[in-house]
């Protein structure tokens, strides 16, 4: 039988050792806060958070202002309005960060999520989205987007993007895994927009929940 004794010695000295590795590891947590709104002053009230495409449980008061707590090591932090598009910052241990949207285009450029849990993630930018699945459309190298079957105005060949129901500038800030759905419209369908849906529509609804 072995030495009571020397077992005892040796757990005692592995306990003594190993503690301080783990608590190393120990992730520490930051709060962070700041506020929400448009170029304007408006509340950006439907947006959520993400640290590192981890939604968090932050929520916006009447202010405007939202409270977080992230992990000392995380990367990125991520506004997503459903209305306005996507905002996405560098985390450097800042205590405030405010997210500022220009009109309907966000003042920083998203990037795609790498994820697989369904075929949005699969593609990596709403224009290969609209590319792989909107029959009709033709998507060139450089974005630019032609429906089939439409005539150009003034030169033009751009349909008209309209998301969540408003006229966009631009799709640029719409990540595929928050497209609900996209359809297209031409010829008469397109009467309501006037001359700015002469070279057809772009419809696209985001997801109401992620």
């Amino acid at each position: 039988m072995k030495n009571p004794l020397k077992i005892i010695t040796i757990l005692l000295v592995f306990a003594i050792y190993s503690t301080p590795i783990f608590s190393q590891t120990k992730v520490k947590k930051t709060k962070i806060s700041g506020y929400i709104k448009d170029s304007n002053g408006n509340i950006i009230k439907d947006a959520v958070f993400f640290t590192d495409e981890v939604k968090t449980k932050a929520t916006i008061n009447n202010y405007g202002s939202y409270k977080l707590k992230v992990n000392s090591d995380t990367k990125k932090i991520k506004a997503f309005s459903y209305s306005r598009g996507i905002i996405e910052i560098d985390y450097k241990g800042q205590k405030k960060i405010d997210f500022i949207y220009n009109n309907y285009s966000p003042s920083a450029t998203p990037k795609v999520v790498e994820k697989r849990d369904s075929d949005t993630f699969e593609y990596k930018d709403v224009f290969e989205m609209i590319r792989a699945k909107v029959p009709g459309v033709r998507v060139q190298s450089d974005n630019t987007i032609l429906i089939r079957g439409t005539t150009s105005f003034n030169g033009s060949t751009a349909p008209l993007f309209v998301v969540n129901g408003t006229p966009v500038s631009s799709i640029d800030n719409i990540s595929p895994q928050f497209v609900d759905k996209i359809s297209v419209l031409k010829g008469p369908e397109t009467a309501i927009y006037g001359v700015r849906g002469s070279n057809g529509v772009i419809l696209i609804t985001l997801k109401k929940k992620i």
